[in-house]
């Protein structure tokens, strides 16, 4: 076949495409990296906890007990995640880290790949790395289940009802907040097909254990799994200690500033209110701005307003930064709202900020949360109507002549 010139992509589409692969195979490296810096060099207590979920799970031991020879602290998922662990168990710790992290980073990768254009996508990809990276160093699921709902989403816009579904409840039984992606079925037709494929996985999903243990054990474990979730649900007080410890979104600052002990329900449910509310201007304002920025500000809520979150869930909401920027029209005040979470929930964080400092300030007061706070009033107003952020025609043009995502990821 003659090779017609008007079929070649543009070199900018290539440059952009190009610089895309660049940051999936940085993601993959560092992976590969961190998985040997958490065994080699030190011992990750995440990962022992994962891997020895799934022996507990075949052995019809209690998986919510606790098992201070092998690791400390609990193991709080899902009986089907001890199950799925299982490729990552069942190898030697150093290849399992290796596959574990590269899983992970492979989840946001192709999420962000599939659902943005390419340059979009590159800076998203920017923008998260360090958060990603941080998430594996402790071994944490956050990155991953960030990952699925991105995935789950960019196949609901797709019309790919089984693996949207698969993807966000996939998620939903590692932590619950990935199952709040189920809400991107508004913008799209067939709710009741979709309603009834998302029963049918959970249906399945609760079952999977069953390939591996009995009816009774696997019954215990679901009573043994929801004491150990009502215990977690109770007051907290551990704040301020600093490493992977609570900093538990805006709960956390309502109690470490003001010293307010009300319920988390009701800051929790106007969060709620608030982040539903854009919805009822319409399917005529849902355009694809609309509805990744309405995703991005999911997985900053999924932080702010969860009580639970430690120091490497704030990744979730800084991939949701990610791709809010990525995908909003350039005004220095953004930037400088994107460069303030930057700096203050990644950079901080680590050994750049001294210890001194570190302890006595930042997590002292769980600064970490404090500008997420003004970023997802600013993702609300934009959803609302009230702050302008382009359009679809302009997003359109600026992202011509990108390549599909199936070619980046080719």
């Amino acid at each position: 076949m003659e090779w017609n010139k008007r079929d070649a992509p543009a070199p900018s589409a290539v440059l952009k495409v190009r610089a895309l692969r660049w940051w999936i195979a940085l993601y993959l490296l560092s992976a590969i990296g961190v998985a040997f810096q958490r065994t080699l060099l030190s011992t990750e207590n995440n990962f022992l906890i994962f891997r020895a979920a799934f022996d507990h799970l075949i052995a019809g031991r209690d998986l919510y007990a606790a098992y201070p020879a092998t690791h400390a602290d609990f193991f709080k998922y899902s009986p089907t995640f001890a199950l799925l662990f299982a490729p990552f168990a069942l190898l030697p710790l150093v290849p399992g880290y290796v596959l574990w992290a590269v899983v992970c980073a492979t989840a946001v990768c192709s999420g962000i790949a599939l659902l943005l254009p390419a340059r979009p996508a590159a800076i998203a990809l920017a923008i998260a790395w360090l958060a990603v990276v941080g998430d594996m160093q402790r071994a944490q699921s956050n990155a991953l289940c960030a990952g699925l709902m991105l995935l789950g989403w960019a196949a609901m816009e797709r019309g790919r009802q089984w693996p949207a579904a698969t993807a966000i409840i996939a998620g939903g039984f590692i932590k619950l907040f990935p199952v709040a992606g189920l809400a991107g079925a508004i913008f799209h037709r067939r709710k009741v097909r979709f309603g009834i494929i998302v029963l049918a996985v959970i249906a399945l999903g609760l079952a999977l254990p069953l390939l591996v243990v009995s009816w009774d054990s696997l019954g215990a474990q679901y009573l043994s799994w929801r004491a150990i979730e009502a215990h977690d649900a109770a007051p907290l007080t551990r704040y301020g200690t600093g490493g992977a410890d609570l900093y538990a979104g805006l709960m956390g600052q309502f109690r470490v500033w003001f010293g307010v002990q009300w319920p988390f329900w009701p800051t929790q449910l106007a969060g709620l209110a608030l982040l539903l509310a854009p919805l009822l201007r319409g399917p005529a304002v849902w355009t694809t701005r609309f509805r990744t920025n309405f995703l991005a500000s999911i997985l900053v809520f999924s932080v702010l307003f969860n009580h639970q979150a430690e120091s490497p869930s704030y990744s979730i909401a800084m991939i949701g930064v990610a791709v809010w920027f990525a995908t909003s029209e350039r005004v220095w005040w953004r930037t400088a709202l994107m460069a303030l979470c930057l700096v203050v929930v990644n950079l901080a964080s680590t050994d750049l900020l001294p210890r001194a400092l570190y302890q006595a300030y930042y997590v002292k007061y769980l600064l970490k949360t404090i500008p997420l706070i003004p970023l997802w009033i600013v993702m609300q107003g934009e959803l609302f109507g009230l702050i302008r952020n382009g359009s679809d025609s302009e997003r359109a043009e600026s992202d011509q002549g990108d390549l599909p995502a199936t070619q980046v990821l080719a």
